[in-house]
């Protein structure tokens, strides 16, 4: 929800809310048809505005993605400052594990689509996603991991591929599974 701020105008405010609605609805029609699928049309036609108003906030269909993307992106940033902010390996692997999986049940069905459409993955911040990536690497296993530790890192990738498969788990039963497993993969043996 867009509150207004201080010096900001009515026409300001109306037009970051109309911004929202487009990327929410983006979302939506992405998670349920596909990247691909989905015509900067439908977005406007769902609306009620016209393609020219969605392009006056979005000159190109990937830039919604992009933005659509954004709040994770920097969620995720702060999960990592916070975990390297800890001391202790294990307590930092189980604030990461503990954020990337209340991440991943909140977002579950948006991760399918990012994780599994073939436009949506060509259309990634790629660098974005290896710099987080090796960032995450670092902060759990430090600046020379095993091999072991590398694997099991890479395996968590696939995890949001793996989520149609457990769509018929609850929220709670999907977080148990996913904290349970994630750390297994993570955790150094006793």
């Amino acid at each position: 929800m867009v509150t207004p701020v201080r010096g900001m105008s009515t026409r300001a405010v109306q037009a970051e809310r109309t911004r929202q609605q487009i990327l929410e609805t983006a979302q939506r029609l992405f998670t349920e048809l596909g990247y691909d699928a989905t015509s900067l049309q439908m977005i406007a036609d769902e609306l009620g505005l016209t393609k020219a108003a969605v392009y006056y906030h979005f000159r190109a269909k990937s830039e919604i993605l992009h933005a659509a993307m954004q709040p994770g992106i920097q969620r995720l940033e702060v999960l990592l400052d916070e975990a390297a902010a800890i001391r202790g390996r294990r307590a930092r692997i189980e604030h990461l594990v503990d954020g990337f999986t209340d991440f991943l049940v909140e977002h579950r069905h948006y991760a399918v689509m990012a994780s599994t459409d073939p436009a949506a993955k060509r259309n990634k911040l790629d660098g974005k996603k290896v710099t987080l990536a090796q960032r995450a690497l670092t902060v759990l296993f430090g600046d020379n991991p095993t091999g072991a530790e590398r694997l099991a890192f890479g395996v968590l990738f696939f995890i949001p591929e793996c989520l149609p498969d457990l769509a018929d788990l609850t929220d709670e039963q999907l977080r148990e599974a996913l904290h349970t497993t994630i750390l297994r993969m993570l955790r150094p043996p006793s």
